[in-house]
């Protein structure tokens, strides 16, 4: 549920501000809402630390730290790690240009300028030229060297003529000297690599501070959001006071906490009014507590005076995830993944994240088995190579499999409809105990009575015909439209009302068959999850019967990989859309909510008088 708030109000003398502040940052159960917004921000060499310190941690943290643990201030290491990770950056665009200049210069071999500009010392000259080979033989010169094939037909000749007596071929044409030699292109390739080296080494080093950075940025955060709690309330010479939420059954109490703190203040608690909106606290049932993790992921909450529908998301997303996957294997892997790296995923994420997982891992497994589907091996497939006891033993347990390809599509998809009318019926009835005795309930009720009826109006247009129809169907609709017209906005005036009604319901109504429709992508996404799998099974069979199973276990497990992958993007894509928005919808829920964050303090920092 979503838990109720008050607003409240704390007062006290100004020299006492810091004590109140530590006294409830002790506490944890104020979410101060600032007087004025523009003046509640921490101070720029707090925020800026933050920043520099979160960048160095995520260049470090894909480092595994090595030797010396140097002695520096966490700001300092991240200054020097950004530093250092900038100028690896620049030496690696740099050695990159130098190995192109190599491919470049591979042509001159090992070739030193310098030696070249000692031989022009002395006297000899060599020029370069680029000349067809058929020309070789015209070329008249004390001394002609062929140094490399060119592309096409021509050669690079080098030429020495003292004499000066050298006429070079019509169609050959002078090849100037390198700017610089390939030699030396290498050796500052090799410095530039070993300070590469050298820097990494650093970083290696200074990985090593990477849990003391974690601590300095918890701390700069927390002495953040004390300035910026200072900065929320209203300060005099004579009174502080701060304004903020606190869940109703820890108002009454907050007074006396404060004065067993020795804090003299005044606090005033006032309901919400209409026209407030405090934050939102999600008290989770505990059955329903994994699904928090889907929140805490997606970042989205219901707004205050909305709903609390994570029960309704426990239920469905499991069911959801299930069929969209549809193969009793690939759950099988999700239950075992959840359980073998249990502690790894809830430290990464929280209990919530491994405890969906494993949930999602058995829904599945369980509709796997109902269908008959393990990695897309079916019944069918074992009755194929004439091994009628397992496919027996398989079909015993799987009531949904139908060996007629046909059939067992209208099945699912059947079965996708109603669930998808039962999840979207329950958003109206949820709407009617809270509504109730409000005549707002009848247009509730009136919506489910609308719901069923275009699920019938669906079914007859795939199953069984538009013309056997019961002409009842359409006047359903209309005395369902009719009634969520008049009940949904009541007003004295009676036109009015109806015309008001009227025109938001016309659009509800149409989407109706819509919403129920979109439930068909269970049934699509599911089936396509079984032909990726069979297509790969087909594929890897064809190449371990052509050559050996070596070769097809690759192409096997590689098509099962992806289609696990495919299949997770498919649960978000899909499955929460259809509680995100779909049922979301229907329920009334916005999601214009933002977190409940109580104000609390870090217990190695003191506010003490220190002006933070």
């Amino acid at each position: 549920m979503i838990v109720p708030m008050s607003k409240v109000y704390i007062v006290t003398q100004s020299h006492n501000r810091n004590r109140l502040l530590d006294a409830l940052g002790q506490l944890g159960v104020v979410h101060v809402e600032p007087v004025d917004p523009g003046k509640a921000v921490a101070k720029e060499f707090t925020v800026h630390a933050i920043s520099t310190i979160s960048r160095g941690l995520q260049v470090l943290q894909g480092i595994e730290p090595s030797g010396d643990t140097p002695e520096m201030p966490a700001l300092d290491t991240a200054k020097e790690a950004l530093s250092i990770q900038k100028a690896i950056a620049n030496e690696n665009d740099h050695l990159n240009t130098l190995h192109r200049k190599v491919n470049q210069l591979t042509l001159w071999g090992n070739l030193e300028l310098r030696r070249l500009e000692q031989l022009r010392s002395t006297g000899i000259d060599i020029k370069f030229f680029s000349i067809a080979q058929k020309d070789l033989a015209e070329i008249e010169a004390e001394c002609v060297e062929t140094i490399a094939e060119l592309p096409g037909r021509d050669v690079m000749v080098a030429v020495i003529d003292r004499n000066g007596q050298f006429q070079a071929p019509e169609r050959a044409k002078e090849i100037p000297w390198p700017a610089t030699d390939l030699p030396t292109v290498r050796k500052e390739a090799a410095e530039v690599d070993a300070s590469i080296k050298q820097h990494n080494k650093r970083l290696a080093e200074l990985a090593n501070l990477s849990e003391a950075m974690s601590r300095q940025i918890r701390h700069y955060k927390t002495e953040a959001e004390i300035c910026v709690v200072q900065n929320s309330g209203l300060a005099s010479d004579a009174l502080f006071a701060l304004q903020g939420w606190t869940p109703s059954c820890k108002a009454n109490s907050l007074s006396d906490s404060l004065a067993e703190r020795d804090i003299t203040a005044a606090v005033e608690l006032l309901p919400v009014e209409e026209e407030e909106q405090p934050p939102t606290l999600i008290e989770y049932p505990r059955w329903a507590r994994p699904i928090k993790a889907l929140f805490d992921m997606l970042g989205t909450l219901p707004g205050y005076k909305e709903y609390d529908v994570s029960p309704f998301f426990m239920i469905a997303l499991p069911l959801f995830a299930a069929m969209l996957i549809g193969d009793a294997g690939y759950g099988a892997i999700l239950a075992v993944a959840g359980l073998a790296f249990y502690k790894k995923i809830v430290r990464a994420a929280g209990k919530p994240a491994a405890h969906l997982l494993i949930i999602f891992g058995l829904a599945t497994m369980l509709w796997g088995i109902l269908t008959a589907n393990y990695f897309g091996i079916t019944p069918q497939s074992f009755i194929g190579i004439g091994r009628e006891g397992i496919a027996n033993a398989m079909l015993a347990i799987a009531p949904l499999w139908r060996s007629d390809g046909e059939e067992a599509r209208a099945l699912i998809m059947k079965i996708s409809l109603i669930i998808g009318c039962i999840h979207l019926v329950s958003a109206h009835l949820h709407n009617v105990v809270k509504l109730f005795p409000d005549s707002r309930t009848f247009a509730e009720i009136a919506w489910v009575v609308i719901l069923v009826d275009m699920l019938v109006l669906i079914w007859h247009l795939m199953f069984i015909g538009v013309d056997q129809m019961p002409a009842a169907v359409g006047y359903v609709l209309l005395i369902g439209l009719v009634a969520t017209s008049w009940f949904t906005a009541p007003m004295s005036n009676p036109l009015k009302r109806f015309l008001i009604g009227l025109a938001s319901s016309i659009l509800p109504l149409l989407g109706t068959f819509s919403d129920i429709m979109s439930y068909i992508r269970l049934f699509a996404v599911g089936l396509a999850s079984f032909y990726i799998a069979d297509a790969f099974n087909g594929l890897g069979a064809k190449v371990a019967g052509s050559a050996t199973w070596i070769g097809g276990a690759p192409i096997v497990i590689f098509g099962h990989t992806l289609n696990i992958g495919l299949a997770a993007i498919a649960i978000f894509a899909h499955g929460v859309r259809l509680n995100m928005l779909e049922f979301s919808n229907n329920i009334g829920v916005k999601w214009a909510g933002y977190a409940y964050r109580p104000f609390t303090k870090d217990k190695d920092i003191s506010i003490g008088e220190n002006e933070l």
